[in-house]
């Protein structure tokens, strides 16, 4: 017998708070670097005639013994018919036998494990005593990233920048509520990353919105827009001044941040730091000083979806949560 569990976006929600998204990520990241993963390139298929485009990623994770895809829309137009801008589906399967486990939404966790990733990131590249925020983007990663810190840093105040200023100040005030600390809209990106111990971008961005000259030492970058040819947040002349760690570098240099650095000669894949799971693991080091600039180039890992889903697919089975449906 084959029985599929189906699960909601509200179900996959009430079994996956930050915190455990958080410990999922960090196992995720430290499972990729000791060679557990296997994962095939992201298939990325532009869908031009509807400003639209599709991203699948897949893997194979043998300490969780699982096989993971998830297919992730960005549909641009959609708002304007009443629809989300974008869309996730995941579909876990049994490692050893192939069989289908689950079939979840894929868009909350999604949005929770690139949160946790940004925090797993500043746990160990930031200063231990960050306090104050800049963020360029207010959707869903602007709030997602900085609730995730909140869980490990004494958060004190976030300054956000949009182009929509609306959505700006629409930010300002939810999550101000939601954190209980100062959070302010301003009106320019410069203005956002002044005078902060974290910079998080998060802007499907095709061209630098962070120059060179705003970061000053110390800061801490996540970089989290870039996930696909061409898209760019950061001006590349701060990758020569950065402690860079990637995600995975094989996937980074094609669709990441630093595709634009290598691209122009700025930087070389040797100038790469390190890969996140290996400092997780112990075998490279973090921040090493106060004053250096370090950067996370993240453009998520099929693991991490597999990860965050097998912590809801585990507490949605003893919940007995979801809709039962036989496949076989």
């Amino acid at each position: 017998m084959c029985e599929v569990i189906v699960l909601s976006r509200e179900e996959v929600k009430s079994c996956l708070p930050m915190s455990d998204a958080i410990k999922a990520v960090t196992d995720a990241y430290k499972a990729f670097a000791e060679g557990q993963v296997e994962m095939p390139a992201v298939q990325h298929l532009d869908v031009a005639k509807y400003r639209g485009e599709v991203d699948i990623k897949s893997g194979a994770a043998e300490n969780f013994g699982l096989i993971g895809t998830k297919i992730a829309s960005g549909y641009y137009d959609n708002p304007k018919l009443g629809l989300p801008p974008g869309f996730a589906v995941i579909i876990l399967l049994d490692l050893k036998t192939s069989l289908p486990l689950a079939v979840m939404d894929g868009s909350y966790i999604t949005a929770v494990r690139t949160g946790a990733a940004g925090a797993v990131a500043a746990s160990v590249l930031a200063r231990k005593e960050s306090k104050r925020v800049g963020v360029i983007g207010s959707g869903t990663q602007g709030r997602m990233q900085v609730l995730a810190l909140n869980e490990l840093f004494p958060l004190e105040q976030v300054k956000v920048f949009n182009i929509n200023k609306v959505n700006s100040e629409k930010y300002a005030v939810e999550m101000a509520a939601r954190l209980e600390v100062d959070v302010q809209a301003v009106d320019t990106a410069q203005k956002a990353v002044s005078n902060v111990d974290i910079v998080i971008t998060a802007v499907p961005s095709k061209k630098a919105m962070v120059m060179d000259e705003w970061i000053g030492d110390g800061i801490h970058i996540n970089a989290f827009g870039a996930d696909g040819p061409g898209k760019q947040e950061l001006d590349p002349k701060i990758m020569k001044r950065a402690k860079i760690v990637v995600d995975s570098l094989k996937q980074c240099r094609v669709i990441g941040e630093i595709q634009h650095a290598l691209k122009q000669g700025l930087i070389q894949e040797s100038d790469i730091h390190a890969e996140i799971g290996e400092i997780l693991l112990g075998k490279k080091v973090g921040r090493e000083t106060e004053e250096e600039i370090t950067l996370f180039d993240s453009t998520g890992l099929a693991v991490q979806d597999i990860a965050a889903a097998n912590v809801v697919y585990q507490l949605a089975q003893q919940k007995d949560m979801g809709q039962r449906v036989k496949l076989l």
